[in-house]
C-alpha cells in the first residue's frame, strides 16, 4: 500500500513551531560574547598592523530630540543641541587622533557611514565640521561610498542639499509605519506629506541611493494599515527598503514598557504583513536581499547579491564586507577579521577614557579559533546567499588563514564535518525549510522567514542556551 508524504505545515505553523530566541547574526560570534578582557591594547595592536587596504568608517551620533518607544538603539535623548554636540565633536577628534597615533599611518576610506541616534541632530555647520574632521585624518577615495541616516521629521530641503554637497551619496530615513494611529502609539509622528517632501528633496539633491526603514509588528498595526504604508513606499520608490520585525523586549528595554502588549498585532497578522510586503515589493521591481532587505534590481546591493558578493556586519547588509570596519563614538563597534572591539557604552566613561588619552574600548572579542572562523563563514554565506556549498568553503578565509588543515587539502565534507548539525538540517528539510544537497544545502522560499533559526544550527552557543529575539 503506497504511503503518502506528510502534509507540509503552513507558514504560520512553521513559524510557531520553530519560533525561539535567536540572534540577528550581524556578527558571529555575536555581541553577547563580548567581554572586558579585550580592551584598548587589542585595538591598538590591530591598528598598528601595516595595511595598504582602504577602510570602512562608522561614526556613531547618539543624540535624539525625543525617544521613539520601539527603539533599541544606543541613544541619548536631549534638547540641549550644540551644548552636547560641541563637546562630542571634540571627543571624536581626540579619538581619531589616538587612532592615528596607534596606527602610525594615514589610511584611505572607501566607505563612510554616520548612524545613531539621529545624525541630523547636528546642525548644518556641525555636520560640515565633522566631515572636515574625518577628512583631516583620512584620505577620502574618489569613489567614496558615504551614507547617512536621517530622521525625516526635522529634515529640510537646505539640509538635504547640504548633505549632498558635503559628499554624502547615500541616505536612509525611517518611515517605520505611515499610519497616524500607529505613529502615535510609538511616539514617532511624521505625516506622509513630510515623507513625500523628504524623498523629493533627496531626488532633487541627486543621491545615488535612498533607503527607507519599515518595522512590522508595531502596536495597532493591522494588515490593512501596513498595506497602506507599503503602498506609500511603492509611491516613493526608494532604491532600498529595510523591513525589520519588531522585537518586543520590555524587560530589557524600559522604553518599550510604554507600549501595551495587548496593542501588538497577533503572530498571524505579522505573518500576513510580512508576506504581503514581500509579495508587493518583489512584484514591483525589487529583489529580496538577505532576510529583511529589498533593492531595485539595478541597485548595487542587488547586483552584489546576484554576484555572491553580499556581506553582513553591524550595519546590516553591505557590499563592502571585505573591508576592515573602524567605528568611532560612544558604543561603536569595530570589526576586524579576528577582533571585535566595542567602545564604552556610557558617555561619561567614553569621555573619561579620552581625557586620559586612552582608546575608549570597553569590551570585545578575539576570534582566532579555526572552527569559529569556519562557522562565521558558513553563517555569513547563509544569511547572504540562502545557500551553503561546503566544497567552496575551503582555501583561505578573510583572515588569510587556511580553513582546511593544509593547502591543497580535500574540499570540506560538510555532512561529515558537521554531523550533528546535518541531523538538525534533515529535520528542517522535513518541514520544507531547506533542501539538502550532496555537500551543501539551499534554503526554500518558506525557509527565508526562518533564516536566523537555520543559521543558529551552526552556533554552538545557541545549542547551550537560546538567546536573542523571537521571529514573530
Amino acid at each position: 500500500m503506497p504511503t503518502t508524504a506528510p502534509a507540509r505545515l503552513e507558514p504560520l505553523q512553521l513559524l510557531l513551531k520553530h519560533d525561539k530566541p535567536v540572534p540577528r547574526y550581524t556578527s558571529y560570534p555575536t555581541a553577547a560574547s563580548f567581554h572586558t578582557g579585550v580592551g584598548p591594547g587589542e585595538l591598538a595592536a590591530q591598528l598598528a598592523r601595516p595595511s595598504s587596504e582602504p577602510l570602512s568608517l562608522y561614526v556613531h551620533i547618539p543624540f535624539c530630540r525625543h525617544a521613539c518607544w520601539y527603539c533599541g538603539c544606543n541613544r541619548i535623548t536631549t534638547q540641549a543641541g550644540s551644548k552636547v554636540v560641541g563637546p562630542y565633536l571634540q571627543a571624536l577628534g581626540r579619538e581619531l587622533a589616538l587612532i592615528q597615533q596607534a596606527s602610525g599611518q594615514r589610511r584611505r576610506l572607501s566607505q563612510l557611514h554616520w548612524g545613531g541616534g539621529t545624525p541630523n541632530y547636528l546642525s548644518v555647520s556641525e555636520q560640515a565640521e565633522l566631515w572636515a574632521l574625518i577628512a583631516h585624518h583620512f584620505d577620502l577615495e574618489p569613489g567614496l561610498e558615504a551614507s547617512i541616516e536621517v530622521n525625516p521629521e526635522f529634515l529640510s530641503r537646505d539640509e538635504v542639499l547640504g548633505l549632498r554637497r558635503l559628499g554624502f551619496n547615500r541616505i536612509s530615513f525611517g518611515i517605520q509605519d505611515a499610519d497616524p494611529e500607529v505613529q502615535a502609539a510609538v511616539n514617532r509622528i511624521v505625516p506622509p506629506d513630510q515623507l513625500r517632501r523628504a524623498m523629493g528633496w533627496m531626488r532633487e539633491a541627486g543621491f545615488e541611493s535612498v533607503n527607507v526603514d519599515l518595522i512590522c509588528g508595531l502596536p495597532l498595526q493591522t494588515p490593512d494599515r501596513f498595506a497602506a504604508t507599503i503602498a506609500l513606499v511603492e509611491e516613493l520608490r526608494p532604491d532600498r527598503v529595510s523591513l525589520f520585525s519588531f522585537a518586543y523586549l520590555p524587560e530589557q528595554l524600559p522604553l518599550q514598557r510604554k507600549i501595551a502588549a495587548d496593542d501588538l498585532p497577533s503572530q498571524r497578522e505579522r505573518v500576513q504583513m510580512l508576506q504581503g510586503a514581500y509579495d508587493a515589493f518583489t512584484s514591483h521591481g525589487y529583489d529580496a536581499i538577505g532576510m529583511d532587505h529589498f533593492a531595485l534590481a539595478e541597485d548595487s546591493l542587488a547586483v552584489a547579491a546576484r554576484a555572491g558578493r553580499l556581506h553582513r556586519n553591524f550595519q546590516g547588509y553591505t557590499t563592502g564586507g571585505e573591508l576592515d570596519l573602524l567605528a568611532i563614538g560612544v558604543t561603536a563597534i569595530s570589526q576586524y577579521p579576528t577582533l571585535f572591539s566595542q567602545n564604552q557604552r556610557d558617555l561619561r566613561a567614553y569621555l573619561k577614557a579620552l581625557d586620559a588619552g586612552v582608546l575608549p574600548v570597553e569590551r570585545g572579542l578575539v576570534v582566532e579559533d579555526p572552527d569559529e572562523l569556519l562557522r562565521r563563514r558558513i553563517i555569513q554565506r547563509l544569511m547572504c546567499d540562502f545557500r551553503v556549498d561546503f566544497a567552496h568553503l575551503g582555501g583561505a578565509d578573510q583572515t588569510g588563514q587556511a580553513i582546511n588543515a593544509q593547502a591543497g587539502a580535500e574540499p570540506l565534507n560538510g555532512p561529515q564535518r558537521f554531523a550533528a548539525e546535518w541531523a538538525d538540517l534533515q529535520a528542517l528539510e522535513a518541514d520544507g525549510l531547506l533542501q539538502l544537497e550532496s555537500n551543501g544545502f539551499r534554503v526554500s522560499t518558506e525557509g527565508r522567514w526562518l533564516i536566523r533559526t537555520i543559521a543558529a544550527v551552526f552556533d554552538p552557543r545557541q545549542r547551550l542556551k537560546a538567546s536573542g529575539s523571537r521571529l514573530v
